[in-house]
């Protein structure tokens, strides 16, 4: 049995964002790889993204950082 955790979480503040993100960086070493090395491999991920969808016209979201990968 595997435990999977999803979070989509939006601030305001940067700096919340960052720690944020960082609590989930900290988490990464405690995770693991469902079915490695198969067609179906499923990664543990985290993405810090600069998101524009509220601004008008929007803009294109920037990747900051991640861990992990698809």
């Amino acid at each position: 049995m595997i435990y999977q955790v999803r979070a989509n979480f939006y601030f305001t503040e940067e700096d919340e964002a960052w720690d944020f993100y960082h609590d989930c960086d900290m988490a990464y070493l405690k995770t693991m790889n469902v079915n490695p090395d198969t067609p179906s491999t499923e990664c543990s991920i985290a993405q810090l993204i600069e998101n524009h969808h509220d601004e008008s016209p929007n803009a294109p979201c920037v990747l900051l950082s991640s861990v992990g990968y698809y």
